[in-house]
């Protein structure tokens, strides 16, 4: 249409058509059929250059006015559009699925897999709008779980532990936080925040989160129930607790997109690895964090955008963080032991409030017990299943006995012989060198040195001496009945005590010096 106007012009100004050619750079055959409609029209060049685009396009270019011929197809198409999208918007929905319902079971005359590409995703561009959302600086923090999980590995079997990710990012500056933790349960999703803000130095404004159940307990389209703990670590922070729209992954696009950023360079540098602990992987993954966060971005680096334009305008740490506590109350049975948490782990109380009402409560770091509401004992956090945390002045005098006789091992008897006298240092090594497992020979080593306690250590070392001197072996029994008896005392006389009786036809050792065998004379040692 420009074109023409402009022969037009030149028509009015009495330029020859040859020269309209070579000015416009057009066929004469255009410029012969533009002159022509002008004459058909009865109007002067002037007037037809004033008329509007509509009436212009009627006089010189009519066949672009006719109606494209409506096809049917598309017309179906259309209508059914809504239903489409709904149905690809599904989890592991794909086009060719959804292409295959159109086509076989609700229009078997429409269009083509092509076509039906083309057109699905041309109304997709015409009709998926995007708010752009504008951030103020230091006023949002949004919150999220990645979809995808990390894994600890046993040392021993090898098995995997699948564990959960949360990431927060603040919008404005797009300085992100990532922690894995053992499971998405509140007492962990709130520790997890709490590291989070840790992490940021300063509180923000309003926190957004999706409706997770740790988060909301009640969604409605105009009034939300938040979580009580929710609540109550908003108000320690003084927080704005915010929910996003049901099904609306946009509301919080800077979380969603910074989760696949850490995909890319979190994961994609872990992969591979083995992590036996919680606190290795995520002082890995604090590492990476740091790196992306110094990384280049928008001519600075997320980590200075943040500390220049968002931390001034946030309030700062408290003094101590939020601790999100279970807490319940039983009697202290007389295994003076509460068990705590899904994993059922065993923490030990002072024994003397066995039969006591005592009030447990914990977090994902710490056990605490109180009495009529003061604090007897604390115990770090155990992640052991059935496990047990005992502490020794927890327990009564008898159990710590026991306890002390199952740390003893052969070196420690032996020591505890010798500072008895060496006679009886001589009697444990004996036995222990007799067993062919030590740990068998333990109590009767304990026995022997139990008759310190009860006849006298001299007496004792006398008496293992006279046992040496006699037979060369040790034994508890005989030493008991020699000190039962008074034996070791008869001895002091000079006489030997032996428990063999005298008789002349007793044969002594050195009648087995030689053993005739096979014709051969056998030497006691060959």
């Amino acid at each position: 249409m420009l074109r023409i106007k402009q022969i037009l012009q030149l028509l009015g100004d009495g330029v020859s058509q040859n020269k309209i050619c070579a000015e416009v750079r057009c066929s004469k055959r255009l410029v012969s059929a533009v002159k022509k409609k002008v004459d058909e029209s009865g109007k002067v060049i002037g007037e037809l250059l004033m008329l509007p685009d509509d009436e212009f396009k009627s006089i010189f270019l009519p066949g672009e006015q006719a109606p494209p011929q409506e096809d049917g197809r598309k017309a179906e198409l259309e209508r059914m559009m809504p239903e489409i999208l709904k149905r690809l918007s599904r989890r592991h929905a794909h086009m060719k699925y959804v292409f295959d319902d159109y086509y076989e079971k609700e229009c078997p005359g429409g269009y083509g897999y092509t076509q039906f590409k083309k057109y699905v995703s041309e109304y997709r561009e015409k009709n998926d709008y995007s708010y752009h959302n504008q951030h103020e600086p230091g006023k949002e923090w949004q919150i999220d779980f990645a979809g995808d999980p990390l894994y600890l590995t046993d040392y021993i079997t090898k098995a995997r532990q699948k564990l959960v990710v949360l990431v927060c990012v603040m919008p404005y500056s797009n300085l992100p936080f990532m922690m894995a933790l053992p499971n998405a349960t509140t007492e962990w999703f709130f520790h997890g925040l709490n590291k989070g803000l840790e992490f940021l130095g300063a509180i923000p404004r309003v926190a957004k989160s999706d409706n997770m159940r740790q988060w909301v307990t009640k969604s409605d389209r105009y009034s939300l129930t938040y979580a009580a703990a929710n609540v109550e670590w908003a108000l320690y922070y003084g927080i704005e607790p915010f929910a996003c729209r049901v099904r609306k992954p946009r509301d919080k696009g800077p979380v969603e997109g910074a989760v696949n950023q850490l995909y890319q360079y979190v994961y994609a540098r872990i992969e591979g690895q083995e992590f036996y602990g919680l606190d290795a992987l995520n002082r890995r993954i604090r590492e990476l964090l740091e790196e992306y966060c110094d990384l280049p971005y928008k001519g600075s680096t997320r980590r200075e955008i943040f500390e220049k334009y968002e931390k001034p305008e946030m309030q700062p740490l408290p003094d101590s963080m939020y601790r999100f506590r279970l807490r319940k109350e039983v009697k202290l049975s007389s295994t003076y032991h509460v068990c705590v948490g899904p994993e059922r782990h065993m923490y030990s109380v002072p024994y003397k409030y066995v039969g006591q009402t005592v009030k447990v409560m914990w977090d994902v770091e710490y056990v605490e017990v109180y009495v009529s509401d003061r604090l007897v004992c604390a115990h770090r956090r155990s992640l052991v299943p059935y496990g047990y945390s005992t502490e020794p002045q927890h327990m009564p005098d008898a159990h710590k006995a026991y306890e002390r006789t199952k740390e003893i091992n052969a070196a420690t008897l032996i020591d505890w012989g010798a500072r008895v006298g060496p006679s009886v240092k001589w009697a444990i090594e004996d036995i222990l060198r007799r067993t062919s497992f030590p740990q068998q020979a333990y109590g009767k080593c304990n026995g022997i040195l139990s008759l310190g306690r009860k006849y006298g250590h001299a007496r004792l070392d006398h008496a293992c001496a006279l046992l040496r001197q006699e037979s060369g072996v040790a034994g508890y029994k005989a030493l008991s009945n020699m000190l039962r008896n008074n034996r070791d005392i008869d001895a002091d006389g000079g006489e030997i005590i032996s428990r063999t009786p005298h008789n002349d036809d007793v044969r002594g050792a050195s009648a087995y010096t030689s053993i005739p065998l096979a014709g051969k004379e056998v030497d006691d040692g060959q």
